[in-house]
């Protein structure tokens, strides 16, 4: 006797723009996060992140955190690791939706689990460093992120399709 199936999480019947995108971030400005924002025309799901955090001699413990954040710049999913980076060292960051638990610390990299939650338009996600301090810097971004369009695919969309 068929029943009914939960449909699987955050999968709704959306047409993908394209295969998944490569993205080379821009570094930005010493002290700063690196934020990307989502376009209106489509739904973004973030498959992984690449970034490094060279940290200057100041004394403080940082965190680098993937955050997926609304329209009001609002928070509502987080992405890290429980370890800190200190003063003057100098780590990569991989957040990985193939990624099962945190590891840390692997060829100097965090692996880091990633939520593969869509992202509607108008919102946008951070690279977060806690307790940034002014001779920090974010580089190395990289990420590879699905697109979906937002409504009905373009119209000559059925004559590019393989049968």
């Amino acid at each position: 006797m068929p029943g009914l199936y939960a449909p699987l999480l955050d999968s709704p019947p959306l047409v993908r723009y394209g295969l998944p995108e490569y993205v080379q971030g821009t570094s930005p400005a010493v002290a700063s996060h690196f934020v990307q924002a989502v376009e209106g025309r489509y739904h973004v799901r973030l498959v992984s992140l690449f970034c490094r955090l060279v940290a200057d001699v100041t004394a403080a413990n940082r965190e680098v955190v993937l955050e997926y954040r609304d329209a009001e710049a609002n928070r509502y999913a987080l992405h890290g690791s429980a370890v800190a980076q200190t003063a003057s060292q100098t780590r990569d960051y991989a957040f990985n939706t193939f990624q099962p638990v945190v590891t840390t610390v692997v060829d100097t990299s965090h692996l880091i689990p990633l939520s593969p939650l869509l992202l509607p338009p108008t919102f946008d996600f951070r690279v977060f460093v806690v307790n940034v301090a002014a001779g920090d810097q974010l580089s190395r971004i990289r990420f590879v992120w699905e697109r979906f369009y937002t409504s009905e695919a373009p119209a000559d969309f059925a004559a590019w399709q393989q049968p």
